[in-house]
């Protein structure tokens, strides 16, 4: 049993890039090779089998909606939803669109590139109510590591974002499955996905699922460019 649904958050403000956009765009439009970084967002998570995918959106998150709206994405149907005027935070705004959404979904970034077999995840990590998170074993060397893993169970025992800790040997990978239920107890806000996750492994419910491929990312002006290179070599762009 698998989900063919897909959350992207895209309302955050991408302070750290702000000198390539200004604050006047969001970083998932950025440039790379020729395109909006999200073009190729939204061609990857197709790829990966996703056929319905909602986009939730904040700050200049209109710019989002026109570019959606002007893309033809085949076998793909795709939603916007805006935070509105009050800052909800990564979390709050998944539970904002909560009734829209099925009952257990996928979770990603707006600004990270990102592949993995999600099918093949759902059939081995069969029971939905079990939250997922995809790692990248990284030891710290693309970014800080930030997970630690029974690698016994599979559980995620510990999430520090920003951590070096040298038993942090995974990062986070940006990509998530959660169950419905998960947003249910959220009321206050601004509220981070952060905050869920760790909420998660204090419940003893958030298991692993190592990456094989690496990430891609627009979230700093050198992940930018890095992002830009490897674009290039994949023939990427116009």
């Amino acid at each position: 049993m698998s989900t063919n649904h897909c959350v992207v958050l895209a309302g955050g403000l991408g302070t750290r890039i702000s000198e390539i956009t200004g604050g006047l765009m969001p970083k998932a439009l950025v440039d790379v090779c020729g395109k909006p970084f999200l073009y190729y967002k939204i061609r990857s998570l197709i790829e990966m089998g996703f056929d319905s995918i909602d986009v939730l959106i904040g700050q200049h998150g209109n710019q989002i909606s026109e570019f959606l709206h002007t893309q033809q994405f085949d076998n793909a149907v795709i939603r916007c939803f805006n935070d509105g005027p009050s800052l909800l935070g990564t979390g709050g705004s998944i539970v904002a669109a909560i009734n829209h959404l099925p009952d257990w979904f996928w979770v990603t970034y707006a600004d990270s590139y990102v592949v993995a077999d999600t099918k093949k995840i759902d059939l081995e990590i069969y029971d939905t109510n079990k939250s997922v998170m995809v790692v990248l074993k990284n030891s710290n060397s693309v970014e800080p590591s930030n997970v630690k893993i029974d690698v016994a169970t599979g559980e995620i025992v510990s999430y520090r974002k920003g951590s070096a800790d040298s038993d942090h040997e995974w990062i986070d990978y940006g990509l998530l499955r959660f169950n419905r239920r998960t947003f249910e107890n959220i009321t206050a806000y601004p509220v981070d996905l952060n905050r869920v996750i760790t909420d998660e492994i204090g419940l003893r419910n958030l298991y692993s699922y190592e990456a094989t491929e690496m990430f891609w990312d627009v979230g700093t002006p050198e992940r930018l460019e890095a992002t830009r290179v490897e674009f290039t070599k994949r023939g990427l762009g116009e």
